[in-house]
């Protein structure tokens, strides 16, 4: 991108900037001529030379009648977009080569109607034929690359009523989001899943005595074997297995490249989330301690996808 190119990038950038939700003013719309317009702009010229050449006042009223025809589509085209509210939705955490989505909410203002708004974002198009009420437009998109992603433009715009006049504009979501990276699969007994699992299927509790009952105990604890050979009521007393500890270390992956590393990782970090395992993640420049559930899992995504 040349150095022209990314000034005139940062100018719209800061011109239609969206931060959580605006309200489109005047500034903020742009109207002119659409392509069918110049056609209609030259037939417009050809009746006008036409009637003062002629002097034939029918083809100079049929000049003005287009004329007004003309005037009136610049001011409808933009009254479809001034006014117009517009907020966006999108999740604070991604991941390469999964689809992430993002919203946007498009909210007329009272009593006012939009019709016929055309929808681009990285080549998805989305057509609102009647806006009355507020409606969410939505668009997936796939990042490919881990890392900090600068969320893209919308562009949206109108033709009505008669496609000669397109009125437009755009906005800038000042937001970016961390992509976490793409999970490369590796061979979980060498990290310590064999152990893990193996420790699943034997179960949490071990048995540890027996006890007298007490009001309160469960039923099925109660050593039944024991009472029928007349031993009294007792209860069995199980103590918690300890859980066997994930650890993964960014210098244990097998892979000579750092992406790939990182890839490594999240797969480890997937299925350790996956089996409802608790585990650890140190990195070069960054560790995340011992735990386990939705929120370790997300820091564990984050900290991957902030990785230099």
């Amino acid at each position: 991108m040349s150095l022209l190119e990314k000034y005139w990038q940062n100018w719209l950038s800061r011109r239609f900037q969206l931060k959580g939700s605006k309200t489109l003013a005047q500034r903020d719309v742009l109207v002119f001529f659409n392509r069918e317009g110049y056609l209609y702009l030259v037939l417009l010229l050809i009746t006008f030379i036409a009637g003062i050449n002629y002097g034939n006042n029918l083809v100079l009223a049929l000049c003005f009648l287009l004329s007004s025809i003309l005037l009136l589509s610049f001011y409808l085209a933009f009254r479809q977009l001034y006014g117009l509210n517009i907020a966006y939705e999108v999740a604070e955490l991604g991941q390469a080569g999964q689809p992430f989505t993002i919203k946007f909410k498009f909210i007329p203002q009272k009593n006012q109607i939009h019709l016929h708004l055309r929808c681009e974002y990285l080549q998805q198009a989305k057509k609102i034929t009647i806006l009355k009420s507020p409606l969410v437009v939505q668009f997936d998109h796939i990042v490919s690359k881990r890392g900090l992603y600068q969320l893209t433009p919308l562009y949206f715009y109108s033709v009505y009523p008669f496609g000669i006049i397109r009125a437009w504009s755009f906005v800038y979501p000042q937001k970016q989001i961390w992509i976490a990276p793409r999970p490369i699969e590796v061979n979980l007994t060498q990290f310590g899943f064999k152990s893990f699992l193996q420790q699943q299927q034997q179960g949490t509790e071990d048995f540890s005595h027996l006890r007298e009952f007490q009001s309160g105990d469960a039923l099925n604890r109660i050593a039944w074997q024991q009472y029928a050979k007349g031993r009294g009521l007792l209860v069995k007393q199980f103590e918690e297995v300890p859980h066997h500890a994930l650890n993964f270390y960014y210098e244990q992956m097998p892979a000579s490249l750092h992406e790939e590393k990182l890839g490594q990782l999240m797969y480890l970090v997937e299925q350790a989330h996956l089996h409802q395992a608790g585990f650890s993640l140190t990195l070069p420049s960054q560790s995340l301690p011992f735990g386990m559930g939705e929120q370790h899992y997300d820091q564990a995504r984050l900290i991957l996808a902030q990785e230099p």
